[in-house]
């Protein structure tokens, strides 16, 4: 009984669940065994993480309703079996379809489910001294293991292939989730000090939802642009050879990690608007100039203040839909407004191609990206007074 009220401990198995989970976007190591394996197209490979979004959507909006049907407990066992049963059978898989049901669906709703309510209990735990940090923690858990699990799924490929690399680490979850179901509880939160009560139905009827979602889309879009062109442009603006210019992506992804947990922490003590606007007038500058980063040190800059903005926005939004909602229906609200992010993750490598296809380069892009992201500045005015 005394683990299941220990917020550190607790905080710490929601960052493990986040670590676990972080190993989405480790799909592009699976990607060349998949597509020699199956012999099928790129495009068709990808389906998989593709399709997945869709079914995160899904979870990102269904968390307080399954949890407020059945309890925190079974939704726990919930997690535990679709996320980890979810790459078992990703191991298993024997075609393309069924590999698409058993990572997109079955472990994609696992992982929606479990990274929204990793960092929603984390936050509720710390509601009234530390939240900042607890969501740095918990939403930098899941980029610090991106991090880790690329290489070391890489490494297990080399030795095991690719089906026994990822049947470990599906048992590994398993296992991991199971610890934590067992131990893992959510805290009753005064009403007097969480005054701000707004169900979904409430929130999807309120002009202040879509302003902040608008705002998270937008300067988000600059993200969605690096993870899927950052390499490219490296070697046509800069000059630099693939290897080089794949380095820009690590600086991109450690600054990610980092930014997550200080910007978290930060935001104590400075406030939540006050580092939103610092951090999107510097982005916006940043990308407006990211076409002239004719060197390295300036595009490796330049990397870091994207990952920058994307850790800023993923570990403020759980907070911003605490400060302006409440903490009730905390998981849902914050489901909501963290699909802004899945969309500007599809959006913004969209306009980058556009671009490209269209004039051979990505100035056209950066422009739009840059005003758009103007934009969001301009949306975050009018909402700190809300903040």
């Amino acid at each position: 009984m005394r683990l299941r009220q220990n917020p550190p401990l607790i905080l710490t198995l929601c960052v493990l669940i986040n670590f676990l989970l972080g190993f989405k976007h480790v799909w592009s190591v699976l990607l060349p065994s998949i597509e020699s394996e199956f012999k099928i197209s790129r495009s068709l490979a990808v389906l998989p993480f593709s399709v997945m979004s869709f079914t995160n959507i899904v979870g990102f909006l269904g968390i307080d309703y399954i949890k407020g049907r059945i309890g925190l407990r079974p939704t726990l066992a919930v997690i535990t079996l679709t996320s980890g049963i979810g790459l078992i059978l990703t191991a298993l898989s024997y075609d393309i379809l069924t590999l698409t049901i058993s990572y997109a669906g079955v472990y994609g709703i696992g992982h929606a489910l479990g990274y929204v309510l990793a960092v929603t209990l984390g936050v509720k735990w710390y509601y009234n001294s530390r939240r900042g940090l607890a969501a740095g923690l918990t939403s930098g858990g899941y980029s610090l293991g991106t991090l880790i699990l690329a290489p070391l799924t890489s490494y297990l490929i080399s030795y095991f292939g690719w089906r026994m690399s990822v049947l470990l680490l599906g048992l590994i979850s398993l296992a991991v989730m199971a610890v934590s179901t067992l131990i893992i509880s959510e805290p009753v939160i005064s009403e007097g000090k969480s005054s701000n009560t707004v169900s979904p139905l409430e929130l999807i009827k309120s002009k202040v939802f879509y302003i902040a979602w608008l705002m998270i889309f937008l300067t988000g879009l600059i993200d969605g642009f690096a993870v899927s062109h950052l390499t490219p442009f490296m070697v046509q603006y800069v000059g630099a050879t693939q290897l080089v210019a794949a380095l820009a992506i690590s600086i991109y992804s450690m600054t990610n990690f980092a930014s997550r947990i200080v910007i978290g922490g930060l935001s104590e003590r400075v406030g939540i608007s006050n580092i939103l606007m610092i951090v999107y007038v510097v982005s916006t500058l940043n990308t407006l100039l990211f076409q002239s980063y004719r060197s390295l040190p300036l595009a490796y800059l330049g990397s870091s203040i994207i990952g920058l903005v994307h850790g800023t926005n993923v570990a403020l939004t759980p907070l911003i839909a605490a400060s302006m909602w409440g903490s009730k229906y905390l998981g849902s609200n914050y489901g909501l407004l963290l699909t802004a992010s899945t969309v500007s993750m599809f959006v913004g490598p969209l306009i980058g191609g556009l671009s490209y296809d269209v004039t051979g380069n990505y100035d056209m892009s950066l422009w739009i990206i840059a005003f758009l992201s103007a934009l969001g500045v301009l949306l975050l005015h009018t909402l700190r007074k809300n903040l």
